[in-house]
């Protein structure tokens, strides 16, 4: 009877060491992990690229009054901002001379506009090249622009232009283009016309300006695009698996970007979630 229990408490240890072995070689089954994402198809559509400059607002038609006679300066009839009519008297001068006296010389404005730069005081004398004032055409205003080299081969006359200043957004077009820079700042001017209104005159402004534009071209939203050695690539999404597709780009906003090789029309990129997908990762739509 000993030997009898001898004999199957071997038997039962070697049915538990066979079992605990084919358990610890049978391969676990793990679920592989889903990553939920975003996507936007392939279409064509139209791609613009702008820069913001900053720059000096000047009028577009605008007149510096000097006197005709000298004398000393007496008041200017008018204030800074003020709009006036030709003709009309912007300041008064004495012209006396210890023992004559002869009438106030008037100084009248060449063309109709808004009055800047009242610089005088009381007192002042003043030459036929004293500036007096200025008078501006207040119907169109420029701003005025200095960019490099490299950028002022990107703008011509009539490209579409913004103008922002006091919270105030206008749009205008290129109307003046340096030929050439300068020698020694390698620098060239741009003058940016435009319609507002208000007192806007000397004050500086931000000048957006559209430097290159495509239309009908392949896009794509920014965020898809990954770059990685110098590689720039995309994960689209077929059958529920992201796969990476190289691309070669061209131009780029904010917004999107052109593709000019890599992708066809309908493909499906993946946007929120690429920056956490792996090639050949199952994925699923949020």
């Amino acid at each position: 009877m000993k030997k009898f229990f001898v004999v199957l408490s071997v038997i039962i240890v070697i049915v538990i060491l066979v079992l605990f072995s084919k358990t610890r070689n049978k391969p676990i089954k793990t679920e592989e992990f889903v990553r939920t994402v975003s996507y936007e198809i392939v279409k064509k559509g139209e791609i613009k690229i702008y820069q913001d400059f900053y720059g000096k607002i000047e009028g577009y038609k605008q007149t510096e009054v000097f006197p005709d006679v000298p004398g000393r300066f007496l008041e200017y009839k008018v204030s800074e901002g003020d709009y006036v009519k030709k003709d009309q008297v912007i300041a008064e001068l004495d012209r006396s001379i210890p023992g004559v006296s002869f009438e106030k010389a008037k100084v009248v404005s060449p063309i109709d506009g808004t009055v800047y730069e009242l610089s005088l005081n009381k007192g002042d004398f003043v030459t036929n090249q004293t500036l007096i004032c200025m008078i501006v055409d207040d119907a169109n205003k420029i701003a005025k622009v200095t960019v490099s080299s490299e950028i002022l081969g990107k703008i011509k006359n009539g490209t579409l232009a913004f103008v922002e200043v006091d919270g105030q957004k206008f749009d205008g077009r290129v109307v003046r283009v340096s030929k050439y820079p300068n020698n020694y700042t390698n620098l060239g001017s741009v003058d940016v016309l435009f319609s507002g209104k208000g007192n806007l005159i000397n004050k500086g402004c931000t000048i957006k300006i559209l430097l290159d534009s495509k239309e009908n071209v392949p896009i794509v939203p920014f965020e898809s695009v990954k770059n990685e050695q110098e590689k720039e690539y995309v994960f689209v999404m077929k059958d529920g698996t992201a796969n990476r597709m190289d691309v070669k780009t061209g131009l780029k906003n904010e917004s999107f970007v052109e593709i000019i090789s890599g992708l066809n029309e309908g493909d499906t990129v993946i946007t929120i979630g690429s920056d956490m997908v792996k090639n050949g990762q199952k994925v699923k739509v949020r």
